[in-house]
């Protein structure tokens, strides 16, 4: 009631007598003499108007003013608008879109890596990188990444540095971002070759300095600080450089890997690169083990952090990507000991815990001599191994796969265990049928599709009523 009471007065003002409303008026409001506003007895208008009090008016704050003003310009918008002002409302709303996702990609992907670089460097990069991440435009983004590559070197940048090979294989995911498969493989195959030679050669160049210095008997000692220093800083070089050949072998594995995923992709389709790349990888990640093994050296960390050499775990993910193409191709007896001697890193890296890695894994030797099985065979003095010994190891082998999963719990256990899962399950179907137990493999054929409805896994349950029906028809 009582915010209502200026409402109130400033509508309806309190009766007054005439007189004192005009002397009011005059005295206040108006310069006018005294009956100036009186025609013919009666007021005028404009003095009518102006005889009350000014106290009376309610006045209004700025915020008040502001907020009449938009309701008043707001009236009607829509209305007289209908195409225009939603249009201008999505434009705001689309450049404040893009200007989030700039900033994101500048505080995530682009700043963090550039106190690494001189400055010039990181200026060229981020010109680049804004070419490849936020204006996709092929040309000048590469031409960007010669400019760092020319600056960086030119301020003295090893050639080999993690910076630099960086900005090279930027290069190459640059062109595949943009479409242009095969111009990524060549720069990839540019730079693992050069990469390759200069490990090899730097390997060598070490180990005819340690034979000339093993050959040597007399020592001199050197006293001039000038001389040590610069003798300190060759060794300091050696060192790093050792380091980098570690590190430039881990990238030139996976450079092969990479290799053979656009070799194998859509856009070139061709298999023989691919495996040719795959298994120069493996060679090189088993040579490497080979020669730490000789000198002593640890073969693969236990440790993911560690970036020097390849882990077990990555050794065994470039062992099992062959084997898996091997299985594609076919090639069964090719797959199964690269399974195999996976699953053993993986089983060191892990420890006594069970992973589906390990899971996995197990499946895969179980399909690979469940598809070995259906092939022809012929027991030789190299390989006396019978059909029948084969499809036994192959259940066994898939048998394993089912049991070590029901061991993984959540949240371990992911999607990879209840696909294999299935597979295995199905593979066992497989097995029971080329022994011509039709009941069997029914049974694990239901199985292996009720376990695939239950994960949503739909190629599982095309496979199954596809078995299914084939043994019907039998």
């Amino acid at each position: 009631m009582l915010s209502r009471a200026p409402r109130r007065i400033g509508a309806f003002p309190p009766r007054l007598p005439l007189q004192y409303r005009q002397s009011t008026t005059r005295s206040f409001l108006t310069n006018s003499r005294p009956g100036a506003g009186i025609k013919d007895g009666r007021p005028h208008v404009s003095q009518t108007l102006n005889r009350y009090p000014q106290s009376q008016n309610r006045s209004l704050s700025f915020a008040q003013r502001m907020k009449l003003g938009f309701r008043e310009a707001s009236k009607g918008i829509w209305r007289k608008n209908p195409i225009l002002l939603p249009f201008a409302l999505l434009s705001v709303a689309g450049a404040t879109a893009f200007f989030a996702y700039v900033t994101y990609i500048r505080l995530t992907r682009i700043e963090p890596v550039f106190h690494k670089f001189p400055p010039e460097v990181a200026d060229a990069l981020r010109t680049a990188i804004y070419y490849t991440e936020i204006d996709m435009d092929p040309q000048r983004a590469l031409d960007s990444y010669k400019l760092a590559l020319r600056t960086a070197l030119a301020h003295g940048m090893h050639p080999y540095s993690d910076e630099v090979l960086g900005i090279r294989l930027q290069v190459a995911l640059m062109l595949e971002k943009a479409g242009l498969i095969k111009q990524a493989t060549q720069v990839l195959e540019r730079t693992k070759a050069e990469s390759l030679k200069w490990v090899d050669e730097g390997r060598k160049n070490k180990a005819i300095a340690d034979k000339e210095l093993a050959g040597k008997t007399e020592t001199i000692e050197i006293n001039d600080p000038e001389v040590l220093e610069e003798q300190q800083k060759q060794r300091d070089l050696e060192e790093y450089e050792e380091r980098q050949r570690d590190k430039t072998l881990k990238k030139i594995v996976g450079m092969g890997m990479k290799l053979a995923e656009l070799y194998a992709g859509d856009y070139m389709q061709d298999e023989k690169k691919a495996e040719a790349a795959q298994i120069a990888a493996v060679e090189l990640c088993l040579k490497e083990m080979k020669r730490r093994q000789d000198l002593g050296l640890p073969v693969g960390g236990v440790n993911e952090d560690n970036d020097a050499w390849l882990n077990l775990s990555e050794i065994a993910t470039a062992l099992t990507e062959l084997g898996t193409t091997y299985i594609n191709q076919e090639k069964y007896e090719l797959s199964i000991p690269l399974f195999m001697q996976a699953l053993g890193m993986v089983k060191q890296v892990d420890g006594d815990a069970t992973t589906c890695k390990q899971v996995v894994l197990l499946n895969n030797v179980a399909t690979a001599m469940a598809g070995r099985a259906q092939q022809p065979i012929r027991p030789s003095k190299e390989n006396p191994v019978t059909r029948e010994q084969l499809i036994e190891s192959a259940k066994k082998w898939a048998q394993m796969a089912i049991d070590v999963a029901a061991k993984v719990q959540p949240p371990v256990r992911d999607e990879d265990c209840d696909v294999s899962c299935v597979v295995a399950t199905y593979n066992l179907g497989e097995l029971a049928e080329l022994q011509d137990k039709r009941d069997l493999a029914e049974k694990y054929y239901q199985d292996a599709k009720a376990l695939a409805k239950g994960i949503g896994f739909d190629d599982g349950i095309d496979m199954a009523d596809t078995a299914l029906k084939r043994i019907g028809k039998k």
